[in-house]
């Protein structure tokens, strides 16, 4: 298992339990206590965990979610994004002109896809990561919204971005967000993101929620758009029946994965 897939799977432990013991990572994992050390340590220095005598505990945000590095991020919640990219592969068409928003849930959407046959797709996207796994595909048109680097995220963003944006026209989007709730919609940590997201439901016919379970009941500082806004959701079965009933109730189609 790779450094960094470990290290996701220690933080969903921590963050499902709230309190994880290191001798229960070690057993799990098959590792050293020195090895399991430095994995803490190393979530630790990115304010995603506490340090605790004999394991880690999980840090309130008051609502947010702290964002690990891309490379850890890439497995936090791996087997529910793979099963979400399966349900969105059976929504996009040959001949569409698809939207790909920056963020992990997206780039295994783009692993994914990369394999489909198709004759002719248009993808526009935010995130360097997402255009350079759909670039080799030769009957796929990528195009790569400039704008500022996020640094050790891969994605941009800023007003030459949405300027950008405000030109295209697009059939759907796959949109990202770290958090979702029933009163506030969809939200986000990243305040200078914010626009881009915006404008892209602005210029697609089909807005399409696009993250894992354990982004709802979550509320990030800062609104992307309400329900009014989202056409579409994918997500997995971690999903509660509270708001799979809320989307029944406001007519906003649900796929479980």
């Amino acid at each position: 298992m790779l450094k960094a897939e470990r290290q996701a799977k220690i933080l969903q432990e921590v963050r499902k339990n709230g309190f994880i013991q290191s001798e229960k990572l070690i057993e799990q994992f098959n590792v050293s206590h020195v090895t399991i050390r430095r994995d803490l340590i190393a979530l630790a220095d990115q304010n995603l965990i506490h340090l605790e005598h004999g394991g880690a505990t999980s840090i309130d945000y008051l609502g947010g979610v702290a964002e690990p590095l891309y490379d850890t991020k890439v497995f936090v919640h791996s087997e529910a994004k793979s099963e979400m990219a399966d349900a969105a592969l059976e929504l996009i068409k040959d001949g569409d002109i698809l939207i790909l928003d920056a963020g992990t849930t997206n780039f295994k959407l783009a692993e994914k896809l990369k394999a489909v046959k198709m004759n002719s797709l248009t993808v526009i996207t935010s995130d360097l990561m997402v255009a350079k796994e759909l670039s080799p595909h030769p009957n796929f048109s990528v195009n790569v919204l400039g704008g500022i680097l996020r640094r050790s995220y891969y994605n941009v963003f800023g007003p030459f971005t949405e300027m950008i944006l405000s030109k295209l026209k697009s059939n759907k989007v796959f949109l990202g967000f770290d958090g979702a709730s029933i009163t506030r919609g969809l939200s986000l940590n990243i305040l200078e993101e914010v626009p881009v997201k915006q404008k892209m439901i602005d210029i697609c016919d089909e807005v399409i929620a696009f993250g894992d379970s354990s982004k709802y009941g979550v509320e990030a500082p800062y609104n992307i758009c309400g329900w009014e806004s989202v056409h579409r959701v994918i997500v997995d079965n971690g999903i509660s029946r509270d708001y799979i009933n809320f989307f029944n109730e406001k007519n906003i189609i649900c796929n479980v994965a």
